[in-house]
C-alpha cells in the first residue's frame, strides 16, 4: 500500500462512508456535503478513488446499482434487497475460506465477491400488508 497524508477532509470522507454502509459515491459526496461544504464532489471522489486503490476501502460492483464502496475490509458477502436496493453486510465464517481462497480450478484468485439477492424485512412486511 502506497503511504498517504491523511488529511481532515480524507477522514471526514472515511468516517462518513463507516456510517453509510455502501454508498455511491454521489451519495457519500451529499452525506459529506450537508455538513461539510467545503468539501467537494471531485474531493470525494477522488479520495474514494485512492483509498480503493491503495486497498484500504473495497469498489463493489452490486447488480442494478452504479459502483458503490465498503470500508468493511474483512471477509464477508453482500445481500441487495431486489425491491428497494438497500444492500447489507453478510458475515458468516462458513463464507471465510470460500471469500479467502487464493486459487480455485488453477485460477490465481486476486479477488471474491458474492451478492445475495432477495427482499429485506421492511420489504417483505410491505409486501405482506399489500397482498
Amino acid at each position: 500500500m502506497k503511504a498517504q497524508r491523511t488529511t481532515t477532509q480524507k477522514r471526514i470522507i472515511y468516517d462518513a462512508l463507516v456510517k453509510a454502509g455502501h454508498p455511491t459515491a454521489t451519495e457519500l459526496y451529499e452525506i459529506v456535503h450537508q455538513d461539510n461544504e467545503h468539501i467537494s464532489k471531485a474531493t470525494v471522489f477522488r479520495v474514494l478513488s485512492q483509498y480503493a486503490d491503495n486497498g484500504d476501502i473495497r469498489r463493489l460492483s452490486i447488480r442494478g446499482s452504479d459502483e458503490r464502496f465498503d470500508a468493511t475490509m474483512t471477509s464477508h458477502a453482500h445481500m441487495r434487497c431486489v425491491r428497494c436496493g438497500k444492500i447489507v453486510d453478510v458475515m458468516s465464517p462458513e463464507l471465510e475460506s470460500v471469500l479467502a481462497a487464493k486459487s480455485v480450478q488453477g485460477f490465481e484468485v486476486y479477488s471474491a465477491e458474492l451478492e445475495y439477492a432477495g427482499l429485506c424485512e421492511e420489504c417483505k412486511q410491505n409486501n405482506a400488508s399489500a397482498s
